[in-house]
């Protein structure tokens, strides 16, 4: 095998690796995203159960 050859075969190899390597990265920043509204949904849940209770708590 040429000096050539061996470099494209490498280079081949770097390309798949980066490639998995970016599907990886984009599956866990979809999760992370994923997370994150469902924190902000708790949140926001949380928010207007405690809004209530305290114009609750206000009106008596």
């Amino acid at each position: 095998m040429t000096l050539h050859e061996k470099w494209e075969n490498i280079d081949h190899r770097l390309r798949m690796l980066e490639t998995v390597e970016q599907e990886e990265e984009a599956g866990l920043l979809g999760e992370a995203y994923e997370r994150l509204i469902s924190a902000y949904q708790e949140a926001r849940e949380l928010n207007d159960e405690m809004e209530g209770i305290v114009k609750g708590t206000l009106a008596n």
